[in-house]
């Protein structure tokens, strides 16, 4: 493989380092987008007030969008919301017409979120689905379409992301932290579908997409359990109780208000498209990657 030049926006984040020290190691020359440069493969940029130097990026091949707050973490006020659209769809707005004065750019792959298509129902969501109605479904919707602006010049992949699992970061530390103490239980029902992936198949999946330019949008899901049986796996997998009777819908609902849709409406999604091209995921069991956590 040539020694191509991969940028990574939101590469500060615990998947985008987890990335960078992989395409490091498969000879990849990686550098990140920061606003707060501490190393020699940092640049500079401020997407709120559209700054960024771009005698740097000349040389830039691909380009890897992983920007955006976490959309878990804060109860989505008014305030909140537009912190979500701004850090994503302005961003990547942004983050698009620096890239079309790239002049090297071949490649642009784009983080997304799998929570694209709205309430659960029985049937089983594909990439060409519709997306939901709900603010989070919007704010996806809107993301990719910013992303997809590139489409006409160069090859643009979007991967949907589900929950991720990693020792380090993430939605699994925090039910970790809860399990710990023994109030580890199922959110409402327990039945909702929770799509998920490691952390390592994740990374792996990204530098797949970029070495053989895959293009479109990928549920990126190695596997999907209930809720129940998720947090229950996460127990067993700590040597911890699981006894507690479910926790509430109303009052998940009452403590995050519109945000409780993330873990009390689940989705089933499959992953056919992304395996079709031949991308393989090294732990599709729970019990798998949790042991490596």
């Amino acid at each position: 493989m040539d020694n191509k030049k991969v940028l990574i926006a939101g590469g500060s984040g615990f998947i985008g380092q987890k990335l960078t020290s992989l395409l490091i190691d498969r000879g990849y020359d990686v550098s990140t987008l920061t606003r707060k440069p501490k190393h020699s493969k940092d640049i500079f940029w401020n997407p709120v007030t559209r700054e960024i130097n771009l005698s740097q990026l000349s040389e830039i091949d691909v380009l890897v969008n992983l920007v955006g707050e976490n959309i878990g973490l804060g109860r989505w006020t008014k305030k909140r919301k537009k912190e979500l659209v701004d850090s994503r769809v302005d961003s990547t707005t942004f983050l698009c017409e620096i890239a079309e004065k790239m002049p090297k750019l071949s490649y642009f792959i784009c983080a997304s979120a799998i929570n694209c298509y709205g309430k659960e129902s029985d049937k089983i969501h594909i990439e060409s689905d519709d997306f939901g109605s709900n603010f989070l479904s919007q704010l996806i919707k809107s993301w990719e379409n910013a992303s997809d602006t590139l489409a006409s010049k160069i090859p643009v992949a979007k991967l949907r992301i589900p929950i991720v699992l990693s020792e380090n970061d993430g939605a699994l530390v925090r039910i970790k932290k809860i399990t710990n103490f023994g109030l580890g239980a199922p959110l409402g029902s327990g039945k909702q579908t929770m799509p998920w992936i490691h952390i390592a198949d994740l990374c792996r999946l990204f530098a797949f997409a970029i070495d053989k330019k895959l293009v479109g949008s990928y549920n990126a899901n190695a596997g999907l359990d209930s809720n129940k049986d998720f947090m229950k796996s996460v127990a067993l997998s700590m040597k911890r109780p699981f006894f507690l009777p479910p926790v509430p819908s109303f009052l998940l609902k009452l403590f995050l208000g519109e945000q409780a849709c993330i873990v009390l409406e689940g989705i089933k999604v499959s992953n056919e498209k992304i395996r079709a091209t031949g991308f393989t995921f090294q732990d599709t069991t729970l019990s798998s990657a949790l042991k490596k956590t």
